[in-house]
């Protein structure tokens, strides 16, 4: 099974496959150094301060890191802003790992454009397809962000180091760094249950391992070649219900393409509510309705949305993100949705909490049983004239049906930077992703030395 899987992951992509990896960078880019800049990062920039020297970026500081540490640190802050992509099937974010490995590898060995978009693509299917294939299941307990981001970590590091190598050469030690990865796969659930970084620690984590156990391999070390779906191996111990399947399907596209992109600073579960929330008011605002006059909201929405996001009195910034009672009173009350309505000030505004108590929430079962292929929501909302406006959605913006437009994601990450980087020049940088000819300009790439002199502009 491994050396179809191996086969499926390594498939050259198409040049609309190649600028998808483009946006995907973009948009890691602007939510990562946003990232930086929030209270949940200060344990990771202490920590970045006392690691030794290197030549790998470092999206805290000027001064670079080693291979490895720039992987973990820079994994470390992709989530916090919940701006992070997402593929709803596998339910995983799997820029926040891939990436920084990419990065982080690129330092190590020259690379054109072409090749290290490629990577980043290898990294997106592994990573994705292990998700799928480990379903729900395991997403129960794991946070599969984690778990399954180090394989593609792993990948993508070993393409960068072997893309130049024969192809047998390079699937080996492609096969030999996924087989070492099992062994550091973590992540636990827990970690939503209450403040601190341990969610960011996985990430972190996932992506310094994974290149580790790339490295390894590039230096000869072995392991069983069943270490994935042996009888006591990564498949068996972490999911009940096994989908093979997956693993070795032959698609028409790769998963890269299938990957949705965040456009509001909140848990992915919470945006189906988000979007039916602007939407009804659209419709509050042009029948000119009062939305103190609001009786009760119905929220419908799948059971595992609920499960994650069901809090109607959050108490923090975190809290507030998993709250779809306060998604939904926020847009309702400011017809969108800034990371400044997630501060305790506008959590604990009288009008806001008022509002949250009039919505309850419920499971659908068909949108239960749609999950994870359709994150759907529906609200019904009735006011004390006994109007009722109703709204059902199936494909949050930022889904491929849905998604948003390159403007959109070019205009979220060079607003992300600016609002923290003064004079930062970061639209020059975006543009330069975005019309590089990956077709002609075989020269290595320098995006990573301008990220870093963007960087080096920061001040705390």
């Amino acid at each position: 099974m491994i050396e179809k899987f191996l086969n499926q992951i390594i498939r050259e992509p198409n040049r609309q496959t190649l600028h998808k990896a483009k946006l995907e960078l973009i948009d890691w880019i602007g939510y990562s150094i946003a990232g930086t800049f929030t209270k949940q990062a200060i344990p990771f920039k202490n920590l970045q301060k006392e690691l030794p020297k290197g030549k790998s970026l470092n999206l805290f500081d000027q001064r670079q890191l080693n291979i490895f540490d720039s992987a973990f640190v820079n994994a470390s802050v992709g989530n916090i802003l919940e701006l992070d992509d997402v593929h709803r099937t596998s339910i995983i974010h799997p820029g926040d790992t891939v990436i920084p490995a990419a990065i982080a590898t690129a330092s190590s060995k020259p690379i054109n454009a072409k090749e290290f978009l490629k990577s980043l693509i290898i990294g997106y299917e592994t990573a994705i397809r292990m998700g799928i294939c480990l379903g729900t299941d395991h997403y129960k307990f794991f946070y599969s962000s984690a778990t399954c981001g180090i394989f593609g970590a792993a990948a993508t590091s070993s393409y960068i180091q072997n893309h130049d190598q024969n192809k047998k050469s390079m699937l080996r030690r492609l096969n030999y760094a996924i087989q070492l990865a099992t062994m550091n796969s973590s992540g636990i659930w827990q970690c939503r249950k209450g403040e601190g970084e341990a969610k960011q620690y996985a990430l972190a984590n996932a992506a310094r391992s994974g290149i580790t156990a790339a490295f390894l391999a590039q230096n000869d070390a072995k392991t069983p070649l069943d270490m994935i779906e042996g009888e006591l191996g990564f498949l068996k111990a972490y999911t009940n219900k096994i989908n093979y399947d997956e693993l070795i399907k032959n698609r028409d596209t790769h998963l890269i393409n299938e990957v949705s992109n965040k456009p509001w600073p909140a848990c992915r579960h919470s945006h189906p509510v988000i979007g039916v929330s602007l939407k009804l008011k659209e419709k509050i605002k042009k029948e000119k309705l009062d939305i103190e006059n609001i009786e009760f909201i119905e929220i419908e929405t799948y059971k595992t949305a609920i499960d994650f996001c069901n809090n109607p009195s959050p108490t923090n910034e975190i809290e507030g993100k998993f709250s779809l009672q306060h998604c939904c009173a926020i847009s309702l009350k400011f017809e969108d949705i800034q990371e400044d309505y997630f501060k305790k000030n506008v959590l604990n505004d009288v009008n806001i909490v008022n509002l949250r108590k009039k919505i309850y929430v419920k499971s659908e079962k068909q949108m239960s049983i749609n999950f994870p292929k359709n994150y759907s929501a529906k609200i019904k909302i009735k006011f004390n004239n006994n109007l009722e406006l109703s709204r059902k959605l199936d494909h949050a913006k930022g889904d491929p049906e849905n998604p948003m437009s390159e403007k959109e994601l070019f205009n979220k990450t060079v607003n992300l930077i600016n609002v923290n980087i003064k004079n930062s020049n970061c639209n020059d940088l975006v543009e330069r992703i975005l019309n590089t000819d990956i077709e002609n300009d075989k020269s290595s790439i320098e995006w990573f030395e301008d990220l870093q002199q963007i960087i080096n502009r920061k001040e705390y």
